[in-house]
């Protein structure tokens, strides 16, 4: 029997057996929504639908993915490199991947993370959705969570405080246990205080790792943020406006009233705040959300520039999507 036959059969086994798994998932589906749960009810049973569930696996592969990424990459990495890394394990979308891609080649200094905006809204058992977890549960990395909202950061408290590599980073002082890494500061952040804020919770003046997600407010707080000069910085950008329009929504209370925005900036006007600081856009992520910048002197040698209009004319679906997706912006908008 050929190998390309035995392949085929193995290929029509494995097949039935998903076949089989499915039947039995849609079974159990039923008899759930029979005995009066709602479709969210029975969507928090999946892991694939809701972050209940983390795989004890999922270290031991990505160092996997590490050591074969090191060992077999070009001296270069285009932006296309980045996004084909991509995978999800605490992150939105595929962003986990692409930054353990990112790091693998350009190196860590001192694998420490400032994330501004987190929460665990995902997830019915407070497992957090957000670009620093992945980094601080399964690679070693320390860092600062901020995060407004009480019951998020209580959340995030909790489940770092019981998670196995990070429970132990804690001290006890006059009969409370404070955990120190990640810190997690319940506060609300602007241009104002920023700088205050970073320079006070903390220590590293150079981080490897920013990430700034506070819906409508992330551009001008980053247009005053000077106490620190991350190695990579990610941003949310709003996709809708293509490349072709540099603009900003800074008034807060219009984010998402006239469709579900994806950030309160275009990734032309991030490029253009960023790029006189220092910052060249090496990546996007697949879904248009995330907006990878890497300073001038990590990313020289290492990793190509990407230009907004290539990060649209290269993706696979917006590239190609109908012309009416696209916007134009309105007066709650203003040019950078």
């Amino acid at each position: 029997m050929s190998d390309l036959t035995t392949l085929s059969q193995q290929l029509e086994e494995a097949l039935k057996e998903l076949k089989a798994l499915t039947e039995r998932q849609l079974h159990f589906e039923t008899i759930l929504l029979n005995k009066g749960l709602s479709t969210v009810d029975v969507a928090g049973f999946s892991p694939l639908l809701r972050r209940n569930f983390i795989s004890n696996g999922d270290a031991a592969q990505q160092k996997h993915l590490m050591h074969s990424w090191k060992h077999h990459s070009p001296a270069v990495l285009e932006p296309a490199d980045l996004t084909d890394s991509g995978f999800r394990a605490f992150s939105q979308n595929d962003e986990d991947g692409l930054l353990l891609r990112l790091f693998t080649h350009i190196g860590c200094t001192n694998r420490y993370v400032v994330e501004i905006g987190s929460n665990c809204s995902d997830s019915d058992v407070g497992i957090p959705e957000n670009l620093s977890t992945n980094l601080l549960v399964n690679h070693g990395w320390h860092g600062t969570i901020f995060e407004l909202d009480e019951t998020e950061c209580n959340k995030m408290r909790y489940f770092f405080a019981r998670t196995a590599s990070t429970r132990h980073y804690h001290w006890t002082h006059d009969g409370l246990t404070e955990y120190y890494s990640p810190a997690i500061v319940q506060q609300a952040i602007s241009p104002e205080n920023i700088n205050e804020l970073l320079l006070a919770a903390n220590p590293e003046l150079e981080p490897d790792l920013f990430i700034i997600d506070i819906d409508g407010g992330d551009f001008a707080v980053m247009e005053n943020l000077s106490a620190i000069k991350p190695r990579v910085i990610v941003v949310e950008f709003e996709k809708r406006f293509r490349e072709r329009y540099s603009v900003v929504q800074r008034d807060r209370e219009h984010f998402s009233l006239k469709w579900q925005q994806s950030g309160a900036a275009s990734l032309t006007a991030w490029t253009s705040l960023l790029a006189p600081k220092g910052y060249r856009l090496c990546a996007v992520g697949t879904c248009c959300f995330n907006a990878f910048f890497v300073r001038d002197d990590v990313a020289e040698g290492k990793l190509a520039t990407l230009s907004p209009k290539s990060a649209f004319d290269s993706h696979a679906i917006f590239s190609a999507i109908n012309d009416d997706f696209w916007l134009t912006p309105d007066d709650s908008w203003q040019t950078f």
